[in-house]
């Protein structure tokens, strides 16, 4: 059987209107975002921390420029040094101070180190290298070290 032409062409007339007008809704929609007003304090923040003027030329503040420095002055054998820092600092050459070039001693060097309480959350055991170390605690007279639930290391408690 053969479908007249005039009922497919108002099918095909309606569908056109519904995309139509969908199409108008979704551009009303989104052209409303588009040109969506600033509050007047947004517009102020906007202004106040802009990169450029209008003529392209920096609008930034020097790093420095609302930075107060106090008065201090530096002990002998230090000297103030200004090297593009807002307030200078105290300087003297390694050798008239010498650097703390300290090494780092072996692992429980002291005798200090004890292990994690048995009971102790997985945090404390990692990940990797990030391990808790637990150090003998040094107690007052009367009090022991102790494992409290969900700690890492024995802590001095009353017994």
């Amino acid at each position: 059987q053969e479908v007249p032409a005039f009922g497919f062409d108002r099918f095909s007339d309606a569908m056109e209107a519904v995309v139509a007008i969908l199409l108008v809704l979704a551009t009303s929609g989104s052209a409303s975002l588009l040109h969506r007003r600033d509050t007047p304090e947004e517009q102020r923040l906007d202004m106040e921390y802009r990169a450029e003027d209008s003529f392209g030329k920096t609008a930034l503040t020097p790093a420095c420029a609302k930075v107060e420095c106090g008065e201090y002055s530096c002990p002998a054998p230090f000297e103030l040094k200004k090297d593009a820092t807002c307030c200078g600092y105290c300087w003297a050459p390694d050798h008239v101070v010498a650097a703390d070039r300290h090494v780092v001693t072996a692992f429980n060097a002291t005798g200090n180190v004890i292990e994690q309480c048995e009971e102790a959350p997985s945090t404390c055991k990692g990940p990797g290298s990030n391990v808790v170390r637990c150090f003998k605690p040094s107690c007052r007279n009367g009090d022991v070290p102790n494992c409290s639930p969900g700690s890492c290391c024995p802590m001095c408690t009353t017994r």
